[in-house]
């Protein structure tokens, strides 16, 4: 069996947390983002990622990252996408599925990874976890109410996704940019390129992202927690 491929995808500039460095530097717990996330996978039996960084900063995290078993350190593009593109591109040929994870969720919990890693069989194409959206949604204008979207089968989704290689590379070698690598797999089956199964699996609230200020005193507490509780 090929070995499972794995990018980290470090290479955000965390403006959004007004943080005065990248956020995968940033420490939870006195640890950063990045070695949190790489922990993580470690932690589920996967191989060393392909960890790729914010362009300029790869001392830095290699610094970071030390102690840590890895693949390779890449530098990021100017957007997600490319970053993944130059991830994946740093892989051995032989690796197949690919898992693609966010170092910005830096706690993922074992059995989430697991989950996604035994989803991508038959005429599934991609798999990610996700979970319910709880909340009640509202588009806005201007601090405006406009309507309330039906919650209803919506999924906030998470990382890691995980795709077969082939899939994978045709994608991005060909189909622009997008938020995450699942939507890239989605216009392909929507235009008749591919035929499968884009699938989501139960999620974690561990696998928080940290996006703004108040999401790392989440993470902190998560810290806390996994601390005390086994995976």
């Amino acid at each position: 069996m090929a070995p499972v491929g794995v990018v980290c995808v470090a290479a955000g500039d965390g403006t959004r947390l007004r943080g005065g460095t990248h956020k995968a530097l940033i420490e939870v717990a006195g640890v950063a983002l990045v070695v949190h996330a790489v922990r993580s996978l470690a932690a589920a039996g996967l191989p060393p990622p392909v960890v790729v960084h914010p362009a300029g900063a790869g001392p830095a995290v290699a610094q970071a990252l030390a102690d840590e078993q890895i693949a390779a350190l890449v530098p990021g593009g100017a957007t997600r996408t490319d970053s993944v593109r130059r991830g994946v591109s740093a892989l051995p040929a032989g690796c197949d599925p690919i898992a693609i994870h966010d170092a910005a969720r830096p706690f993922v919990p074992v059995e989430v990874i697991r989950r996604v890693l035994a989803a991508v069989q038959d005429d599934v194409r991609a798999a990610a976890p996700g979970l319910p959206v709880a909340d009640t949604l509202k588009r806005v204008a201007d601090g405006a109410v406009l309507t309330t979207i039906d919650r209803e089968g919506l999924v906030g989704v998470q990382t890691p996704q995980v795709f077969p290689r082939d899939v994978l590379d045709a994608v991005l070698a060909t189909d622009g940019e997008a938020t995450d690598e699942l939507t890239l797999v989605e216009r392909w089956i929507e235009t008749g390129r591919l035929t499968g199964r884009v699938v989501v699996v139960p999620g974690s609230v561990f696998a928080h992202k940290v996006t703004y200020s108040d999401d790392l005193e989440v993470v902190a507490a998560l810290a806390r927690m996994t601390r005390q509780v086994a995976p």
